[in-house]
């Protein structure tokens, strides 16, 4: 059985898209109703947009009814029954003085509205589209690989659209998740916001979170004390980690870092972060904390100033940025691994500092670098390179996107593949039925 949420986007898309017969559709006080225009889904949510948020707009605005004998005009709000828009919705928000017809599956509530009866719809699909929405979304918690062939078979220009569509939607939620990074510390300091965004880029999954304490923990001017100075950052860096609580360490560089981070937290005041390290058996070695983190201090030691260094280092290209990242440490750092940094922290904080700045030369430059990153490897894109060629970081991450923003969280009814799939199969049904 679905959800009050999954059955809401259904009818979502059933309303955006008219997968609905006329009769399938009734006005809740019994006047005849006819649906001239569903209208045009509503980008405007509060905060970042996440699909989380409840929208404080209707979902479709510009919509026209055949309401009795007028043809009534404006916004309208989707439910799956009507009594979640006042326990789920914020109804009173002045964001939905603009909605003309509430559209629901079911009429458990007569709502009333600046002292008016709410114009209601009692949208009912058919029950076998909802059966084909409950296999889509069953699909999408087993990896959607109906879904991978089903874009396999696309036109290439409209594979091109989509998969534009995902990359810019993903750029875009790092870019307001380094603009609230930004302003938590200030607004003033992109430095500040480089600092913490690198640190944070470490991460994976939950694990990112655990980086930005950490980054939050040690204050950027602690490494531009250290004066190049590497052994202070790594202590630093592993201290307020955890990693040098063994109480007596056998190897002598340890120690040493025990020594190290003991007298430069009593002198810079630091308080340890509670931070998780714990991510399962299969990450590597290579990608573990202490590993990760001594590579960090390599490169805040040689330059803490991480955003006009950055930015220069763009100039150059990949090359510049390879050799930023990829020189720091002695030992080097793997190509693929500079690739994520660029990917999940490069490419999003340049964006934001030239949108900031209004530099569009800079957020351009940002923007190119995914053609010049070579696609990631992970379990997604290995499901999804069966399907379509992958051939830079724009392709990859258009997939990362849609698997962990849509499949992941069943918005089968959001996704821009979902939403194209159900519209052709329902088709190809009603076709059938003819």
């Amino acid at each position: 059985m679905m959800t009050d949420r999954q059955m809401k986007k259904l009818l979502a898309l059933v309303w955006g898209h008219r997968l609905f017969e006329a009769e399938e559709a009734i006005a809740g006080d019994g006047a005849s109703v006819r649906v001239e225009c569903p209208g045009y889904g509503s980008e405007t949510t509060e905060g970042d947009g996440t699909a989380e948020e409840e929208p404080v707009a209707p979902d479709f605005v510009n919509a026209a009814v055949r309401y009795g004998e007028i043809v009534l005009h404006g916004g309208v709000r989707v439910d799956s029954r009507s009594s979640c828009w006042r326990t789920e919705g914020r109804m009173t928000d002045p964001g939905f003085d603009g909605v003309a017809f509430h559209v629901v599956g079911e009429r458990d509530r007569v709502l009333v509205r600046d002292g008016r009866a709410v114009r209601t719809l009692i949208l009912s699909p058919s029950a076998k589209l909802e059966r084909l929405y409950e296999e889509l979304l069953d699909e999408a918690t087993n990896g959607s690989a109906g879904c991978a062939e089903f874009f396999g078979g696309l036109e290439a220009v409209e594979q091109g659209q989509i998969l534009s569509r995902l990359v810019a939607d993903r750029l875009r939620r790092k870019v307001v998740e380094t603009n609230a990074i930004h302003r938590s510390l200030g607004g003033n300091s992109w430095d500040e916001t480089a600092y913490v965004c690198y640190l944070r880029s470490l991460g994976m999954g939950n694990r990112k979170h655990s980086y930005e304490a950490l980054a939050r923990s040690v204050p950027l001017r602690c490494f531009v004390r250290c004066a190049g100075d590497v052994r202070q950052a790594e202590a630093l860096l592993l201290g307020q980690s955890g990693y040098l609580n063994v109480a007596s360490a056998a190897d002598p560089t340890v120690r040493q870092w025990q020594d190290i981070y003991l007298a430069l937290k009593k002198e810079y005041g630091l308080r340890r972060p509670v931070v998780s390290w714990s991510g399962g058996t299969s990450v590597r070695p290579s990608s573990l904390p202490p590993s990760m983190l001594v590579q960090a201090a390599a490169l805040l030691t040689q330059t803490p100033l991480l955003a006009e260094r950055v930015r220069e280092a763009s100039r150059g290209g990949m090359q510049g940025l390879r050799e930023l990242f990829g020189g720091a440490h002695p030992a080097g750092i793997s190509a693929e691994k500079v690739d994520l940094r660029i990917i999940n922290f490069v490419i999003p904080l340049l964006t934001a500092m030239g949108r900031a700045a209004g530099d569009a030369e800079l957020q351009d430059r940002a923007v190119a670098l995914y053609e010049e990153v070579a696609p990631e490897r992970n379990r997604y894109t290995r499901l999804w390179s069966e399907a379509i060629d992958l051939s830079s970081a724009s392709d990859s991450q258009a997939v990362v996107q849609l698997c962990t923003e849509y499949c992941a969280r069943e918005r089968c009814a959001e996704c821009p593949v979902g939403i194209l799939r159900m519209v052709r199969l329902w088709k190809r049904v009603r076709r059938n039925e003819k």
